[in-house]
Parts: structure tokens; C-alpha cells; sequence
């Protein structure tokens, strides 16, 4: 009896020394997992991060699950103050903490999305990759959003929003009309600038926004 109470506490004494898993599967659903966290007017921190929100994307923006973070060096874990998070650096990506309107119904959700396009470019273009844990019909699926040079911090638009979709082409051109040429091309839904209204592939909304955007950029 004494010694089965050794191997008990033996195994048990093992299994607390087995690191928990670590695993990235998207911005949002990520535990134990390496970055450099970009914080509101304070300095960056590498640290490890736990992101358990995939799973809520069917409820309010104020979720049951904090982001955990433990600073490199430190070996106490805390629950990241939201308001004061800009976003995640994992290897040569950058995760940015924006409000979404998920399901184009005006009701946001604070959520990582990866950024497509340059830190300094004038209109900034992000995309949301899910598992299907956090949908209805538990499907993968990537959405697109864009930031425009007045928006707020935290502000994005939807690409299949109705400010957006349909009449892309008045709509898109308008946002743009401070480079005449590139809004002309938009109007005039020649190759490449337009996203139809019947359009159900999203990776069509991701390549003309990188090209509206790449051409917005380099406006004279």
C-alpha cells in the first residue's frame, strides 16, 4: 500500500513537470506560444501569450477568457489589460488587435487579425483566419478588413460590408478620390479593381485590395 502511494504521487509528480502544450492554430486561438507584444503608449515586451477567443466569436466583445501573458523573465502570468494591447509580433507576422464586425451586422468584436500590408501604408489591409470552432456551420473561412487613413486605432471596414458591397465601384472610388487615376479605374471596374456583388470568394476581395492599395500608395 505504501509503495503504490509512492508511484502515485511519483506519476503525479511527473505529469506536473510535463510542459503544457503549445500550439498556434490562429490569431485567436493560441496558447503558450512565443511573441513580442506591442503595447498603447509603453514599450514592447516578448513574452508568452494565451489567446482563447476563437471559441466566443458567437458572444459579446466582453469575453469570460482574458489574454494571459507571462513576460520573459518573469514567472508570474497576468491577464492583459485589452485597452492597452496594439497587437502581437509571432516570427515575421503581425497581429493587430481591431475591432470586427464579424458578421456584418454592426456588432463588433475586439479580435487579431493579421496585417497584409506594410506598416506604413496609407490604407491598411487585414485578414481573419478561422478553424470553425467560433462559426455556425464549423467551416474555415477568411474574411478581409480594411483601415482607412482616418480611422481611429481600433476602426475597420468590412470588405463585404454595404459600405463597401454592392456598387463597389462608386463606393471604393469615393474612399480613394484623392488619386484621381486610381479612382477612374475603380468607376470603370477595369480588371483587377473590382469585387463583384455576387462575389463569394473572399480571396477575390484580398487581391483587389492589395492592388487598389499597392496603386493608393505609390499616388502621385
Amino acid at each position: 500500500m505504501k509503495l503504490s502511494s509512492y508511484c502515485l504521487i511519483l506519476i503525479l509528480f511527473l505529469f506536473s513537470c510535463v510542459p503544457s502544450q503549445s500550439y498556434f492554430k490562429t490569431p485567436n486561438n493560441v496558447h503558450n506560444i512565443k511573441v513580442v507584444l506591442h503595447l498603447l503608449n509603453k514599450p514592447d515586451m516578448a513574452g508568452i501569450i494565451t489567446v482563447p477567443w476563437e471559441n466566443n466569436f458567437d458572444k459579446d466583445q466582453h469575453y469570460t477568457d482574458a489574454v494571459k501573458f507571462l513576460p520573459e523573465g518573469e514567472n508570474v502570468e497576468v491577464n492583459l489589460n485589452i485597452k492597452d494591447v496594439l497587437g502581437y509580433t509571432l516570427g515575421k507576422d503581425y497581429y493587430a488587435l481591431k475591432k470586427i464586425d464579424l458578421f456584418i451586422n454592426d456588432q463588433y468584436h475586439l479580435l487579431f487579425v493579421k496585417r497584409l500590408t506594410s506598416e506604413n501604408s496609407r490604407i491598411q489591409l487585414y485578414e481573419l483566419y478561422e478553424t470553425g470552432l467560433g462559426n455556425d456551420m464549423s467551416e474555415i473561412r477568411y474574411s478581409y478588413f480594411i483601415s482607412l487613413p482616418k480611422f481611429g486605432q481600433f476602426e475597420t471596414l468590412n470588405t463585404s460590408s454595404k459600405r463597401l458591397i454592392p456598387d463597389f465601384d462608386l463606393k471604393m472610388s469615393a474612399l480613394v478620390s484623392d488619386c484621381p487615376a486610381l479612382a477612374e479605374k475603380i468607376r470603370n471596374r477595369e480588371n483587377g479593381y473590382f469585387v463583384p456583388f455576387a462575389s463569394f470568394k473572399t480571396f477575390k476581395h484580398r487581391e483587389v485590395m492589395t492592388k487598389i492599395i499597392g496603386e493608393y500608395n505609390n499616388c502621385q
